[in-house]
């Protein structure tokens, strides 16, 4: 499952849990899990099976999304069910096959005429007390279920037995409630306690939100969240009420280790609240700090996470006797609360990191991956030019140049455009390295085609034709300027020099032109060839100089 699908259903899990806390009725608070199961798993139908309260080894339905009238009444064994399979294993059960399962119950089935194809059990906990099964099915068997229902329902059923539980409790409080109205505040704080923490999943927030609402739920001078760090040290995350004391600044930095903490390691160890309605006689109570002395009464929640505690609310008051057991009751149901918002803030805190750290590491690949494409576009283009040009020279080479030349004079041939070829060769080539060294003839290569490049207009076209021997071709140029260009270039190569070890080395050209209307046969390599004769001409004639065909 990816990270973005996560947080919208961690979203949609959040929206759920407010829907849950949005009543304290259990029959509705029922009603809404069973139709919340069917749409996150997207089955057909969803059941809830609670403990039954005059028998540890039956579970009995509370509520069904389908066939509501029919079930109730019908006792399931634990020890003979899927869905018992589930509550004793602690953790959820996947049967894409129920009828060839040996735990699949089919008296449920032949009652109401409904036999599960695809079943998926998971328990209810509330703490470390098994309070019932969640149970999703399927009849089809094209949609058998997997891991990630398994997880998205777990998810729902920690939201579940809280809610579950709170009712409960609510209606345990209603009945030991001294009166309807006190009964009444302390649910509407508990509901409005649970929307307003169900309200962000910001970290920080959720910590100031517990804080204000523990105020309503359990009222108190100071209140504090310590959570656990490593080496059981418990630090003071954030608290509310100590500027009063003078003590808030200090508060950050007040920790306490567990194990020496009587109250909480009582907490840490039974999982339960504790009260101390008057510590000056207690003899376990151990104050934080020295300026803390004021305390005279105090009630505390551990803050449990996957199954783990992993903090603790306290609250504080001046007045002995503030709190009695069922204030530690409901710091418990409010404590159950703040894990989950805890939990939720973190998951999410977590999956913007990973989204963050994934959209770094894309960029990084981006960046990467347009670095190589730039190389590769670089060496593909060096590539190109080393495929087209004559290393000594870095003229194009005798392929190239046809074919830029072949271009050229089509583009003559067809728009009847003027175009001359020069046919340059360097006089005594051989002499040059028989008396130099071909190093120093090289030289010589390089410096005319340097010249050559230098003098020639940037649409004309260069190349070595091979040897010592080089092609000029001359767009829209007709005989007469190709010639005295061609003088031009002998001029300026007489003036050219190449110092040796010797003495200074001079040398000269001879240059064939010929121009495309002087050419009968209409092709680049007649052309080529008339420029050919041209410059062997210019050699008999005495070299250095320029003739004409």
């Amino acid at each position: 499952m990816t990270t973005e699908i996560q947080l919208r259903r961690m979203e949609r899990i959040l929206a759920i849990s407010q829907e849950l806390i949005s009543t304290l009725s259990l029959e509705q608070i029922l009603h809404n899990i069973v139709h919340a199961a069917t749409e996150l798993t997207d089955c057909e139908t969803a059941a809830i099976l609670l403990l039954d309260e005059h028998s540890n080894d039956t579970l009995r339905f509370a509520a069904v999304a389908l066939y509501q009238d029919r079930l109730f009444d019908i006792p399931v064994p634990i020890a003979a069910s899927i869905a018992g399979a589930a509550f004793t294993r602690a953790q959820p059960v996947i049967v894409n096959d129920a009828r060839g399962d040996p735990h699949y119950y089919a008296r449920v089935g032949d009652l109401i005429g409904y036999h599960a194809h695809s079943l998926l059990a998971v328990p209810l906990k509330f703490q470390d007390r098994k309070i019932g099964v969640l149970e999703a099915e399927n009849k089809k068997h094209a949609h058998p279920f997997g891991e990630t229902d398994a997880q998205v329902l777990t998810a729902l059923a920690v939201q579940a037995a809280i809610a579950i539980e709170n009712a409960r409790q609510v209606a345990q409080y209603k009945q030991l409630a001294q009166s309807e109205q006190s009964q009444h505040q302390w649910a509407d704080a508990l509901r409005q306690a649970s929307a307003a923490l169900s309200s962000t999943l910001d970290y920080d927030q959720v910590i100031d939100h517990i804080l204000e609402q523990l105020a309503r739920v359990v009222p108190s001078d100071t209140s504090n969240v310590m959570m656990i760090e490593a080496e059981d040290l418990a630090r003071v995350f954030r608290g509310r009420g100590y500027a009063h004391y003078g003590t808030a600044d200090t508060l950050t930095t007040t920790t306490l280790n567990v194990v020496n903490a009587a109250s909480l390691q009582q907490m840490r160890a039974t999982r339960q609240p504790i009260v101390i309605p008057d510590v000056a006689q207690d003899k376990t109570w151990k104050s934080a700090r020295p300026e803390h002395s004021w305390i005279r009464a105090y009630v505390g929640a551990p803050i449990i996470i996957q199954d783990q505690v992993v903090g603790f609310l306290n609250a504080n008051s001046a007045t002995v006797n503030a709190y009695t057991t069922i204030d530690a009751e409901r710091l418990q149901t409010f404590a159950c609360h703040a894990a989950i918002a805890i939990e939720n803030a973190r998951l999410y805190q977590q999956a913007q990191q990973e989204i963050a750290e994934r959209i770094k590491a894309e960029d990084a690949l981006r960046h990467q991956r347009d670095h190589l494409e730039e190389i590769v576009k670089e060496r593909t283009a060096e590539l190109h030019r080393l495929a087209i040009t004559d290393p000594l020279t870095e003229t194009f080479n005798r392929r190239h140049l046809f074919i830029l030349g072949e271009q050229a004079f089509q583009h003559a041939q067809r728009y009847r455009h003027p175009l001359a070829a020069l046919m340059i060769d360097l006089d005594h080539f051989k002499r040059i390295n028989d008396r130099y060294g071909h190093a120093i003839g090289d030289q010589a290569l390089k410096k005319l085609a340097a010249y050559l490049q230098s003098s020639l207009r940037a649409a004309d076209i260069l190349g070595r034709y091979g040897g010592e021997e080089f092609i000029a071709l001359l767009p829209e140029t007709d005989w007469e300027t190709a010639r005295q260009s061609a003088a031009r270039l002998c001029q300026g190569i007489r003036a050219l020099t190449i110092d040796t070890a010797r003495d200074p080395l001079r040398f000269t050209v001879s240059i064939g032109v010929v121009a495309i209307e002087h050419v009968r046969d209409a092709t680049l390599d007649a052309l080529i060839q008339r420029a050919d004769q041209a410059m062997y001409a210019a050699k008999q004639a005495g070299r250095d100089q320029v003739c004409t065909r």
